[in-house]
């Protein structure tokens, strides 16, 4: 593995190896992410595959499991808190969760939505790991419902709402995005990167979407692609992004071990 002293060279943050789009590759992918030095933190969403996130990191050292829940299936809330309490040390994060306002435009349902939102997040604070948020069409609301629960740990996955609400919430209240291979193709995404206090900056695939060619399923070994892109857009030389983006993600998923 290409590693330094133990350590991957980068970590994906957030993608879903639990996919069925990995059921018949599953073994290489991770392995072809491992060959170019790259850890992965897969996020399970939903009740089928949760316990099969857990057992995928269990079997592969690179590979770290986060358990949330897809904000429109709401109604399976008590079951994925049942979940994570009894499973929780399986874990490096919470998530994802969040909020989805484009799927779901019934008021009465964003609003039990939120509820689960703020339950684990509640969770999350508990257990002292970070939470993974999916905010699609919700970026200010899912913002403001965090730091009203005081979350201390965030990590907001393919942010799409407004660059001037993650440049504020990277430099005042602390919260990480990470960039997904998308940004190749993709505006928002680009002022994303411009935007996010660089102490704050993260990368993900969100394989097997969000690829940096649209028509082809995304994987982690992509990673990379992300890394250059972000370093371009900054003007700053790819390993000095690639050691502080590692080093950011150290920093928040401290139960990652890297030796």
């Amino acid at each position: 593995m290409n590693e330094l002293n133990g350590i991957p060279r980068m970590i994906d943050t957030h993608c879903h190896l639990e996919n069925v789009a990995f059921d018949l590759d599953r073994d290489s992918i991770i392995i072809d992410a491992k060959n170019l030095g790259i850890s992965i933190i897969t996020s399970s969403i939903d009740k089928e595959t949760w316990d099969k996130s857990c057992k995928i990191a269990e079997a592969y050292p690179s590979v770290f499991a986060s358990v949330g829940l897809d904000p429109t299936h709401f109604v399976d809330c008590d079951l994925v808190i049942r979940w994570l309490e009894s499973n929780h040390e399986r874990l490096v994060a919470i998530g994802e969760t969040g909020l989805d306002h484009y799927l779901i435009r019934d008021h009465q349902e964003r609003d039990l939505q939120e509820a689960c939102f703020r339950k684990l997040i509640s969770l999350s604070n508990e257990y002292q790991l970070p939470i993974q948020v999916h905010s699609r069409s919700a970026g200010g609301k899912a913002l403001e419902v965090l730091e009203s629960c005081d979350a201390s740990k965030v990590h907001l996955h393919a942010f799409d709402g407004k660059a001037s609400l993650a440049r504020t919430a990277s430099r005042d209240l602390g919260y990480y995005f990470s960039i997904p291979t998308s940004v190749v193709r993709s505006p928002q995404k680009q002022k994303l990167v411009k935007a996010v206090h660089i102490e704050r900056l993260l990368l993900e695939t969100d394989s097997p979407v969000l690829s940096p060619d649209k028509q082809t399923r995304n994987v982690p070994a992509n990673l990379p692609i992300a890394l250059k892109e972000v370093a371009s857009i900054l003007r700053r030389e790819e390993e000095e992004v690639r050691e502080i983006v590692l080093e950011n993600t150290l920093k928040l998923y401290s139960k990652i071990k890297t030796n």
